[in-house]
């Protein structure tokens, strides 16, 4: 009895030992390692600051009471003389214009296609053209959310569609449709409080909806003699205006300046006559500006009166006299790598391990941003190099070329 136990024992412990040195021999070379994928990565290092626009303004008046209709949205070029806005007795008559509105263009379309009655049906391929081209353009404004635009094509897609069923003989015309939507038109148009007034454009411009008081004496050319308690005190009380009768202003040119008081150490190097580029809030648009002045405040703490000039007009830099800046130092942009994970091979070249099959590679990388954690590195054509979507090694030992990993 004490024979066979013994066996037994000898059995299951010679077995655990051919296990282990299996597992040993399996397991060689191998080991557990942590990994991060490389990707794109943009950074920028920028200069925050806030300034105050300096723009040439006119303000347009219209006297009266009732409801605004804006025609055009903020930053929209319009020309002289074009209606910019409505003004209705009621919030109500504003749905109602609109409708009528919708209903006229109709009219027209029907109108239009009308013409093609007694025709030949040559122009059935050019027709059919631009349907399928409008066809596209309203599904992209549509996916865009770009409703405007979308209504425009949908009137335009109506009017070749009604043009195509009178060069296919599909109908002779449109004259009862036509009849019908008039007599729509009529029924609207008694449902009215009052009379719609129009408002116009006096001049050619950039339009916006607000105006703040200081129209008419932050203008282009006030750069100069602008000082840096001014500058701090509209920041500060940035709107002046109780509104009146002005129901808008017009930029009058696509230029326009921002003043603002800088530390001159941090822009050390740039001065009047250098290019530079900002962000204005939150936008990721760069813009080029050009530095016009800079004047000492007269402090004495390194303190100046910056003022740039840019000759790019877009809705961010419209509306407000005021606006938060990010005059942008250095943009870095590449693969992002945990500092970590850079190593050294044998030739003392910087770069990391990766993941490759079941192995370990060894791959260069051009380091052109140290960040406090992570590294951003140059896209390089060659092999050598790391690439987009590398499998790093962040965590590891022994790491080594060929190295046989889990």
């Amino acid at each position: 009895m004490e024979s066979r136990w013994t066996t037994t024992i000898i059995v299951v412990l010679s077995v655990f030992v051919i296990v282990f040195f299996m597992g040993q021999v399996f397991f060689t070379g191998r080991s557990d390692v942590r990994t991060e994928t490389a990707y794109v990565y943009d950074m920028t290092e920028d200069i925050p600051f806030e300034g105050v626009y300096l723009r040439d303004e006119t303000v347009i008046y219209s006297a009266g009471s009732g409801v605004l209709s804006y025609e055009h949205e903020d930053s929209s070029k319009v020309g002289k003389s074009s209606v910019i806005a409505y003004r209705y007795s009621k919030e109500t008559d504003i749905d109602v214009r609109r409708q009528i509105e919708a209903l006229d263009a109709q009219i027209a379309v029907l109108n239009e296609a009308e013409k093609l009655v007694g025709t030949d049906n040559s122009q059935l391929e050019t027709i059919t053209s631009q349907i399928n081209s409008v066809h596209s353009l309203l599904t992209d404004s549509i996916i865009s959310g770009d409703y405007t635009s979308a209504a425009e094509y949908e009137n335009q897609m109506l009017e070749a569609m009604c043009k195509r069923e009178i060069a296919r003989g599909e109908s002779t015309g449109y004259s009862d449709k036509i009849s019908e939507l008039r007599q729509q038109r009529s029924e609207l148009s008694s449902k009215l409080s009052g009379e719609v007034q129009s408002i116009y454009a006096n001049d050619t411009g950039y339009f916006v909806s607000s105006v703040d008081g200081y129209e008419d004496s932050l203008t282009f050319d006030t750069g100069d003699a602008i000082t840096a308690s001014k500058i701090e005190s509209i920041i500060e009380n940035p709107d002046i205006s109780e509104g009146g009768n002005a129901v808008g202003k017009l930029i009058a040119d696509y230029r326009w300046r921002v003043a603002a008081v800088l530390d001159s150490e941090k822009l050390f190097g740039m001065y009047a006559g250098s290019t530079v580029t900002l962000r204005v809030g939150s936008q990721n648009t760069e813009l080029k500006a050009e530095i016009v002045s800079v004047t000492d405040t007269g402090r004495g703490d390194g303190t100046a009166v910056y003022v740039f000039q840019c000759d790019r007009l877009t809705p961010a830099v419209v509306t407000g006299r005021t606006a938060h800046f990010k005059l942008v130092v250095n943009s870095y942009g590449g693969l992002r790598v945990s500092r970590d994970a850079l190593r050294y091979n044998e030739a003392q070249e910087r770069g990391v391990f990766i993941v490759r099959g079941s192995s370990l590679v060894f791959k260069k990388v051009n380091v052109v941003y140290w960040g406090e954690d992570y590294v951003i590195c140059s896209q390089e054509d060659s092999d050598d190099f790391l690439k987009l979507y590398d499998k790093i090694v962040t965590e590891g030992k022994d790491l080594h070329d060929g190295k046989i990993v889990e």
